[in-house]
């Protein structure tokens, strides 16, 4: 569990944990470790000033920080100032960008990376030291690349890859949220909002071939979209057992609990599926689910998919 942090005003997130002054930020990080959790995500509305004390907290306190890269910070200083991870791939691309989009509360923050991403020079010095920073600074980047991916490619009226699979099967409020579209694209930039989700996919494999860690968040429908996360990473070439890995022990490594979770090994807590079909060589068997172990309990498939009213497949 990570506890959100961010600052008032008009932009403020999901949260009603709004910090403002550095005894704000003692007292929400201090509540956080007290109910348990393992983290604190940052905001975009957080003033870049604050960020510091936040993150000093919270490690005095035993807490990862992440999150978002605050309105008016670039990236690269957000990880000096000593945060642990990054959600979502956009704001790797924004620390490029930062010469057009310094308030990454607006539409901004995605459109710009759609027009620019395609563009951009993977070979660069300035690409180049920003990965090294990640990777000496031991930084986790979660991508959340399928919901990007999809803004950009989706297109109204049209069920995007993404639930294509899957789509028939959903209850009905959910399939007509699924036909609304990615982003308006202006006439004539279709290829190029295609070719800079396709950045967004080189982008991963470029971490992942450079030693970060990489966590297999989602931003989005739950469950589901784990599936195709999953096998967004594998159309960007990480192979499909390396992908396996970076969503089950990769992530529990990262939380300090691979010795009870994350991999199918004696002694440890039986939490693990059962799926028809061969995932580390088609990626996509991992939606074939027939079993779930949770705790040591047996649950049947049908019938979990039955109290969401979902179709079972």
């Amino acid at each position: 569990m990570s506890g959100i942090l961010d600052g008032p005003g008009p932009f403020a997130g999901p949260t009603k944990v709004l910090v403002d002054t550095e005894q704000e930020i003692r007292d929400a990080v201090d509540n956080y470790a007290e109910l348990g959790y393992q983290g604190v995500k940052i905001y975009s509305s957080i003033q870049p000033e604050l960020v510091p004390a936040i993150i000093k907290r919270a490690h005095q306190k035993g807490l990862r920080v992440g999150g978002h890269v605050p309105a008016f910070m670039t990236a690269r200083q957000f990880i000096e100032a000593g945060a642990n991870e990054m959600q979502h791939i956009n704001f790797v691309f924004l620390n490029f960008f930062f010469d057009e989009v310094k308030d990454t509360r607006t539409p901004a923050r995605f459109t710009t990376v759609a027009e620019r991403a395609a563009k951009l020079d993977f070979n660069s010095s300035e690409v180049r030291a920003f990965v090294q920073l990640l990777k000496d600074k031991q930084v986790v980047v979660d991508p959340t690349v399928t919901i990007f991916y999809s803004m950009f490619t989706d297109r109204p009226g049209v069920i995007g890859s993404a639930y294509a699979p899957i789509a028939s099967r959903l209850p009905p409020q959910i399939r007509r949220e699924l036909l609304a579209g990615g982003l308006p694209i202006p006439k004539g930039s279709e290829q190029q909002y295609r070719d800079s989700a396709d950045a967004m996919l080189r982008m991963v494999k470029l971490l992942h071939d450079s030693g970060i860690t990489l966590v297999a968040g989602t931003d989005n429908l739950p469950g589901f979209t784990l599936h195709r996360e999953l096998e967004m990473y594998v159309q960007a070439g990480i192979p499909a057992p390396e992908v396996l890995r970076i969503a089950t022990l990769n992530a529990a490594k990262v939380l300090k609990r691979d010795a009870d979770l994350g991999s199918i090994t004696p002694g440890k807590l039986a939490d693990m599926i059962l799926v028809e079909g061969d995932p580390a060589r088609h990626i996509g068997d991992i939606r074939n689910t027939e079993l779930v172990i949770k705790d040591g309990k047996l649950y049947e498939v049908p019938k979990l998919y039955q109290t969401i009213g979902v179709l079972p497949r």
